[in-house]
């Protein structure tokens, strides 16, 4: 008999498990349970019912689609010829209707239009066409509709499928929204012009119609119509931007013209690399189309100290050099060559400038040599030489990120003459609100300036027409991987060519505009083309999932075929990521966890968050910190708030330690204000600091997921507060252990500092890191146990754990890696992956190695076979196993204690 017999979890144990327990008996009776060794090669027959398991999954992929969609997406390009008739007799009285013809008077001003009868000849005569062009040419706006009306005066307008993706979900509405107008339509009904985002759709006509989408649509879509048979025209917008989805895009429809003759492709890019795009598609042809601006005058930094006549405070120009011009700890190798080119060109460089600017500019730009940070004094002083020199007209600065925005933002607040009514200031962040961002776009009364303040958002991304002067701060924030130490970097980098031409685009949209870069023209000569491509700087775990699903073949085989492949180093860590993981086996073929993991919308970390939420009924909680992770936190930062914005946060942690637990509670806290109505909803808001719009878009987020689960089976319906999937939702402890299924093995472990107020904070693989500012926890100085799960860490001047949660031992032991038992003296030590060690009375280490080894037979078999928990019944051994370890985790865990 037990030794323990008298622990009322033991007690339960024996009844829960009274349909089986011999297992449970043998170890309390002398005999210790042998792991059984994994095998790791299938039988035919496994592989067959693998294949069986697959093909029902795709079915239950085709029920996930909404229906309208599911008929738009998957409906065949057939001819219609009373369609073709009617389209053509419609677009014959647009043009007596007076909407539609000042529309087209606007549209023949455009460089595109003069374009017009030579891009459709192209695109009808070639498979693939380059269209590069200028800011405000109006090739997004225009090509596709070309192509159409071509169509449609050719009686075959039936025949006509045009899709265009955009790389934001914002530019995909309002470029339809445009385009809609320009034909004096509404968009979407029906009509000839609609999108179609994540979570939210206005669909135009199934066939002769334009159809603008994210990069990510047209991803889920070649799960259901592999060869986009259901396209006539496929347009990628924005291409140059070589973001993670469009450089994975190309691969697939560089492949797919193989197999489609009738398939029409259309690139779209920015003018600086059309090139390499037309080589990538086989020297395809090309078309340019010119800008619609005013000139730009542009000026360097020896130009902006020239004329501003500023004298930076003395620095050591030698200890710039020494920390490297291209931020060394964090660079290429291709950057440090840069470096070392930049030190040896500087003395020839500055002999350039003797006789064209004065001894004392020359000697302020040798002191401004410093890569670590923007001189904002030096900014202060360029908009103070605009306002006192020149015309009215917008300013627009561009600053890497957060802090330098602020900081900005309070230099010029604490004079009075920008405090005055003849400034607005307009900081421009993801972290403001977007209700306050909305006001940038409007022009200021006569007498009034603008300020903008922005990062590179204000690139391509949103368009402000009154901006005339723009001063390019020279820096972006870019974020990097590190595969040496599977670590994200982010750092702010010098911008590239690309980066600058865009900046320089923004001013002389409405009148000769001017353009102040500070850097010097030794530093514009070296600066690269363009960014890194995301495919070549970040984690590709979701990625690679994505190649599963869509069955293309090989990771590394299909990654390879990239317009700039990722290294070899990079995908082999992310397959063993995704190894470890259990999402993929050994062979590379998904697993039953795999499959399901490429089938949620996010990464596979946080997919395997929301599986074990489902699995443990504690679903609507985690729904929220899932949505919260694969989109952002709620929370904003507004200017001069900073404090009692993180005061706010700490108030709705509830003493959690947790910054997930913290979103929960200001997740529920919306929900019950907004059910009391749209006043109490706004207060809520503004007293804690969050914004509305990013609630709704979680809340529209967790209902995806929850369709998601239930097309799948894990849960019986498709709401996420379904009292049937969150029988433990008021868990804490709970919540917190499946934060830990899903994030593991990003663990880390807390020391007491006794000689400052803060916990010292230690990883594994990278020693001694902090915990971000923004955390609960940041300032913690007690804890109720010695370990912390967190998602992002990051380095940045340090390294960073972004977000963290408290988590206690039971939680790394049940939900964390494999457990190994050693004997020492009179103890058990109990080890999670051979890192994370606990002292343990024998009998509860294998108690809780048995246990676990039950609970992740369960798992495997509930993913493998999806099916709701039955909560109720209490003789099911699913129940009584998980069960017992809630309870374990819960409120046993003083009992059996475990001492480091």
């Amino acid at each position: 008999m037990c030794m323990f017999a008298s622990c009322v979890f033991c007690q339960k144990f024996y009844m829960f498990f009274s349909i089986d327990i011999s297992w449970f008996h043998s170890y309390f009776d002398g005999d210790l349970p042998e792991d059984k060794p994994k095998n790791e090669s299938k039988s035919v027959k496994e592989e067959e019912e693998d294949e069986d398991c697959n093909e029902q999954e795709e079915d239950k992929e085709k029920l996930r689609i909404p229906d309208k969609d599911a008929e738009f997406l998957l409906q065949e390009i057939v001819r219609d010829r009373s369609l073709d008739d009617y389209l053509k007799s419609d677009l014959e009285s647009k043009k007596s209707d007076m909407k539609y013809k000042e529309m087209l008077k606007f549209r023949e001003k455009l460089p595109s239009y003069g374009k017009r009868e030579e891009l459709v000849e192209l695109i009808n005569s070639n498979r693939v066409l380059v269209v590069s062009g200028e800011t405000g040419c109006g090739k997004t706006t225009q090509v596709t509709q070309f192509i159409l009306d071509d169509y449609i005066n050719r009686g075959v307008g039936s025949t006509c499928r045009i899709v265009c993706t955009q790389p934001r979900r914002i530019s995909a509405i309002s470029v339809a929204e445009r385009v809609a107008a320009e034909r004096a339509e509404s968009v979407g009904n029906g009509n000839s012009c609609g999108y179609q985002i994540r979570l939210q759709s206005r669909l135009p006509r199934r066939q002769g119609s334009v159809l603008y989408c994210t990069t990510g649509i047209i991803l889920q879509w070649l799960r259901s119509d592999p060869l986009l048979s259901s396209i006539s025209h496929l347009v990628l917008d924005e291409i140059h931007e070589r973001n993670l989805q469009s450089d994975v895009l190309l691969i697939i429809v560089k492949d797919l013209l193989h197999m489609r003759d009738d398939l029409k492709v259309i690139l779209m890019s920015a003018t600086l690399n059309a090139e390499k795009f037309s080589q990538y598609f086989d020297n395809c042809p090309m078309i340019h189309i010119p800008g619609l601006t005013f000139p730009v005058k542009e000026f360097f930094l020896e130009d902006v100290v020239e004329m501003t006549r500023y004298q930076p405070q003395n620095r050591d120009r030698r200890s710039s050099w020494k920390r490297g011009f291209w931020q060394g700890h964090n660079s290429r190798p291709e950057k440090e060559v840069k470096e070392a080119e930049y030190r040896e060109m500087w003395p020839c460089f500055a002999r350039t400038l003797e006789g064209r600017y004065s001894h004392t500019t020359i000697e302020a730009l040798e002191k401004l040599d410093n890569d670590d940070k923007i001189d904002l004094e030096l900014i202060m002083a360029l908009i103070h030489h605009i306002v006192r020199e020149d015309e009215e007209g917008a300013i627009l600065v561009f600053l890497p990120g957060w802090d330098n925005i602020s900081s900005l933002n309070d230099l010029l607040m604490a004079q009075p003459m920008f405090r005055s009514d003849r400034f607005v200031i307009f900081p421009l962040h993801s972290l403001m609100p977007t209700v306050n961002q909305t006001q940038v776009f409007k022009k200021p009364p006569p007498g009034v300036r603008k300020i903008i303040i922005a990062t590179n958002i204000a690139e391509t991304s949103i368009t402000i027409d009154d901006v005339v002067y723009v001063i390019d701060g020279g820096k972006i924030k870019e974020t990097n991987f590190d595969t040496h130490n599977n670590i994200s970097t982010m750092a702010a980098e010098w911008v590239s060519l690309a980066n600058a031409k865009q900046r320089k685009g923004r001013a002389g949209r409405v009148r000769p505009g001017k353009c102040y870069h500070l850097y010097n023209n030794l530093r514009a000569s070296l600066l690269d083309d363009y960014q890194l491509p995301e495919i070549m700087r970040t984690p590709l775990e979701e990625l690679c999932l994505q190649i599963k699903i869509l069955k293309l073949g090989s990771i590394a085989r299909f990654l390879e075929k990239a317009l700039d492949p990722p290294t070899e180093k990079a995908v082999n860590l992310s397959i063993k990521n995704l190894t470890d993981l259990n999402a993929l086996d050994h062979a590379e073929n998904l697993t039953a966890l795999g499959i399901h993991l490429a089938r949620l919308p996010v990464e596979p970390h946080i997919g395997k968050l929301i599986l074990f939420g489902a699995l443990l009924g504690c679903l609507d909680p985690v729904l929220t910190i899932a949505a919260s992770l694969s989109f952002k936190d709620p929370f904003f930062i507004p200017l001069g708030k900073e404090k009692m914005a993180d005061m706010k946060r700490k108030v709705l942690s509830r003493n959690s330690k947790s910054d997930h637990l913290t979103i929960v509670n200001a997740f529920q806290g919306w929900e019950d204000a907004k059910q009391r109505g749209a006043r109490y909803e706004r207060e809520y808001c503004w007293d804690n600091f969050l914004s509305a719009n990013t609630l709704q878009m979680l809340h529209n987020m967790k209902g995806q997921f929850a369709e998601h689960l239930m097309h799948a089976g894990f849960v019986s319906s498709k709401d996420p507060k379904d009292p049937k999937s969150n029988v433990n939702s008021d868990n804490d402890k709970l919540i917190k252990a499946v934060i830990v299924a899903g994030l593991y093995p990003k663990v880390a472990m807390i020391r007491p500092c006794h000689s400052k107020k803060r916990v010292k904070v230690y990883t594994q693989a990278d020693g001694k890191v902090c915990i971000h500012p923004k955390s609960v926890n940041s300032e913690e100085t007690e804890f109720n146990y010695t370990w912390l799960i967190y998602h992002l860490k990051m380095r940045t001047t340090s390294i960073f754990l972004y977000d963290c949660t408290e988590v206690s031992p039971f939680s790394l032991l049940f939900f964390g890696g494999d457990i190994t038992i050693q004997r020492d003296e009179d103890q058990e030590t109990i080890a999670v992956d051979q890192w994370i060690v606990f002292r343990s009375p024998a009998r509860i280490a294998h108690l809780v190695k048995s246990l676990k080894k039950e609970l992740d037979s369960l798992l495997e078999e509930k993913i493998r076979n999806p099916a709701p928990v039955d909560w109720q019944n209490r003789q099911s051994k699913d129940c009584a196993v998980i069960t017992a370890i809630i309870d374990l985790i819960t409120t046993q865990e003083n009992y059996f204690s475990l001492s480091e």
